[in-house]
């Protein structure tokens, strides 16, 4: 009544205020009298759910509260997490808990040979990144493991084989918006002074510098910081996130195997559209950090210059954030039905490159093809003299 300026007996409003806005909940520990089972279906009707250690009757149906009503018999190691789970509660993590510096401003760092302690380059060595789904009871939120040798078991200069898994559970959470936060571990990690990333899947390159692992700087942070940082960006999706990070061979094959099989079910839910049915595409300016002046506008039948994003990835990232580097295009008049040219990506592309470009191809690699960051999964170019391509 106070802070929400809701009247005596208006019952219906104070309730809605308090669902929404109060995240408040009961934990009765113990045996539950006669007293509190009344006090507690009167916090019910404020919209407070009652999580409880002992075996009282459940009310699992959804109505009053944003979620389950009543849950009990919940251990006490377990009650805690239960309770910010049905109350809808979502964790923030206010700081990254790393020993470098942390931020935006060292996103474009380069880590030079000379300065490298370690690193994971893909290609060379197994290596992948992997954002997928669980269900509830199978994640433990903020839970962070290394398995396998960490940077201090390693000598100078290492080449490892790594996989970053990222489990996540949630309510809100969908198959569709996996790739969208696996992806953003490419600017979380970057966003650490001395370690850099390059690329995405299973082609992604880490490099530690000796700075960053003199500060104390190891694996485990890596799970701390995207741990942290999806929880800030993108909390709203899911609730909670374990991160296990495998630097033993044999494993890092194993995870591979799995993570590129879920890339290709991925890839094939976009395989039945093509360009001409459909007037929207959407941009990627994820990668202007390293190249200010590079936009992706991808199409269903065109991806992102890096591989890990398709149209149907870009669609869904829009839809969690509506502001971010993801935004439909309207294609407008076709300017090039051959080539692949629209006035309206043109529009949008002169203006996301700040000016520096006023049109590019979707279909040409000699004649003003798309822009592109560096991070590539394969690079095709012409050879004049014998008229091929490689």
């Amino acid at each position: 009544m106070s802070f929400g300026g809701m009247q005596p007996g208006d019952f219906r409003k104070i309730l809605i205020y308090n669902k929404d806005r109060i995240f408040a909940f009961v934990m009765p520990l113990g045996y539950v009298t006669e007293e509190w089972y009344a006090n507690a279906a009167g916090a019910i009707n404020w919209g407070f759910p009652t999580i409880a250690d002992t075996p009282i009757p459940q009310v699992l149906p959804t109505g009053i509260c944003t979620y389950e009503h009543v849950v009990s018999d919940v251990p006490h190691d377990q009650i805690v997490s239960r309770a910010v789970e049905v109350r809808g509660l979502k964790v923030t993590v206010s700081e990254v808990p790393v020993p470098v510096s942390y931020g935006a401003a060292f996103e474009g760092e380069r880590v030079r040979r000379d300065d490298v302690y370690a690193e994971a380059r893909g290609g060379r060595v197994p290596v992948c990144e992997w954002i997928t789904s669980m269900r509830m009871d199978e994640v433990e939120d903020g839970r962070i493991e290394v398995i396998g040798p960490d940077l201090d078991d390693m000598s100078q200069g290492a080449m490892f084989p790594l996989a970053i898994v990222g489990e996540v559970a949630g309510r809100e959470m969908q198959e569709d918006f996996e790739p969208i936060l696996e992806r953003q571990v490419h600017h979380l990690i970057n966003y650490a002074q001395g370690i850099m990333h390059i690329g995405q899947r299973d082609i992604a390159w880490i490099r530690v510098s000796k700075s960053a692992f003199d500060k104390g700087f190891r694996l485990k942070h890596i799970g701390s910081l995207v741990h942290a940082r999806l929880h800030q960006d993108f909390g709203r999706i899911f609730d909670k996130i374990q991160v296990k990070i495998y630097t033993e061979e044999e494993q890092v094959q194993e995870i591979l195997k799995q993570a590129r099989a879920s890339y290709d079910a991925r890839d094939a839910r976009i395989e039945g559209m093509t360009d001409e049915t459909t007037d929207i595409c959407y941009s990627c300016t994820l990668c202007q950090s390293f190249a200010p002046n590079h936009v992706c506008t991808i199409s269903p039948e065109r991806t992102g210059l890096c591989g890990a994003y398709n149209w149907m990835d870009c669609r869904a990232a829009y839809e969690i954030n509506p502001t971010g580097p993801n935004q439909p295009v309207e294609k407008g008049e076709c300017l090039d039905p051959k080539l692949g040219r629209w006035k309206g990506v043109d529009e949008f592309v002169y203006k996301a490159s700040r000016g520096n470009i006023d049109h590019y191809y979707f279909y040409s690699i000699v004649y003003d093809p798309m822009t592109t960051c560096g991070c590539c999964e394969c690079i095709s170019a012409v050879a004049p003299m014998c008229n091929g391509v490689m």
